[in-house]
């Protein structure tokens, strides 16, 4: 089964602008993340950004950085402009690995692959909330599951009937779900929330979603969640 893992690497982030280089031990977030998944079985693994300053920390430690336009909305979108740079074809599949995920570990992204290598639309990962009071955290992106994928949301109320997981910054499609992506308009859960995969859910597509293997640890959407792993890895 080969697939390729791609690191949407964006600097200007808006709730921690440039917290893909922050430094975590002697290497930056973004070195972690590569160096995990090249140990995946992945064909091989790539970095796209629209960032001169991540393109230059990113090629002290790897070939396969690509500079993509600042137009993109979303990962989503950056992938979809490497897989046509590369020219890949359209049954190959791509794994989108959140560059703010330092913790995820090789075993994820081979379970994600190994599971959605025929599945049309998206494939994700989840994992149960490790304190209710996530529910009320913004940062944490929650997937609810009820016979299949529901929706995603932000926020969800400590007194909602439903079974409510931890959304992971993991993704998969083929490069021919990728072209269809980006052929349809930006919806609106998807400009609201700021949530990528809504495009794929507001427009009927399949999303398939799994139970992670192991725990994926901590995004890093603040630099309180920065301090958290300070030594990661090292």
């Amino acid at each position: 089964m080969d697939f390729y893992v791609v690191i949407p690497a964006r600097y200007d982030s808006s709730r921690f602008p440039g917290k893909v280089l922050a430094q975590i031990g002697n290497k930056s977030m973004l070195e972690h993340v590569f160096l995990n998944a090249k140990k995946s079985n992945a064909k091989d693994v790539y970095i796209a950004t629209d960032s001169e300053k991540v393109y230059e920390v990113a090629k002290s430690f790897t070939e396969n950085v690509y500079i993509t336009s600042k137009n993109n909305n979303n990962g989503t979108e950056r992938i979809a402009e490497l897989a046509k740079i590369l020219r890949w074809e359209k049954r190959i599949l791509v794994i989108n690995l959140q560059a703010d995920m330092p913790e995820l570990m090789a075993d994820n992204i081979n379970f994600l692959a190994s599971n959605s290598i025929n599945n049309k639309g998206l494939s994700t990962l989840y994992y149960p909330l490790s304190n209710p009071n996530l529910n009320l955290d913004k940062n944490t992106v929650k997937i609810i599951i009820r016979d299949g994928v529901k929706g995603f949301c932000r926020v969800v109320n400590n007194d909602f009937d439903g079974e409510v997981y931890k959304h992971i910054g993991i993704y998969s499609y083929l490069v021919k779900d990728l072209c269809l992506y980006m052929s349809l308009p930006q919806s609106n859960n998807e400009i609201s929330l700021s949530l990528e995969q809504y495009r794929f859910l507001d427009n009927k597509l399949k999303i398939s979603a799994y139970r992670a293997v192991s725990d994926p640890g901590t995004s890093v959407d603040s630099l309180d969640n920065l301090n958290e792993l300070k030594g990661v890895n090292n």
